[in-house]
């Protein structure tokens, strides 16, 4: 597919279809949230969302399994910032590293597939799982990333914490005005 420019929208409702597709692999909030911050703008900015003006996003990435939240392991992961941008007229940092982000999720899921815990426990799921394998496997031969570009790939999001904050000036983003 050819390359665009993610909208405001669009990067909402990706972060929204990973925090439910990957739900042991991502965690999705606000600096709202977080860290009690106002959103900025009023009625008519990011009216995709419930509440007025812009919530400034912020994507981990993480192997939650292994590194549960509040563990040991995972206060000792080393962190990788991921920023998209800071003035709202950068517009080619959001998209950027949201499909960075979507390749290492991408990635690490097809590594995953087929999980051997349901080999014997599931046949029927077993062999769906193995199709699912390989029609993730070859969907990323054809974006060019092999097997063992998948691996190193896992490697990185399951041996690290990546904080992707796509729009750290959500307004400005959605306005379009630095």
């Amino acid at each position: 597919t050819d390359y665009y420019i993610y909208s405001s929208e669009e990067i909402e409702e990706r972060l929204s279809r990973w925090s439910t597709h990957y739900t042991h692999l991502t965690r999705v909030t606000t600096s709202q949230e977080e860290y009690g911050l106002p959103r900025a703008g009023g009625a008519n900015d990011c009216p995709f969302v419930e509440e007025d003006g812009c919530p400034n996003s912020i994507l981990t990435i993480q192997d939650f399994v292994a590194h549960p939240e509040g563990s040991q392991s995972s206060k000792e992961l080393p962190e990788v910032f991921l920023s998209g941008e800071l003035h709202g007229n950068e517009q080619v940092g959001p998209t950027a590293v949201m499909q960075a982000a979507e390749l290492l999720l991408e990635a690490t899921s097809c590594i995953e597939l087929p999980r051997v815990k349901i080999k014997d426990k599931s046949p029927d799921l077993w062999d769906i799982e193995v199709q699912k394998s390989k029609d993730c496997r070859d969907r990323m031969l054809e974006f060019g990333i092999s097997e063992k570009q998948m691996w190193w790939l896992a490697r990185l999001t399951t041996t690290r914490r990546i904080v992707v904050v796509p729009t750290a000036n959500a307004l400005g983003y959605f306005r379009k005005k630095r």
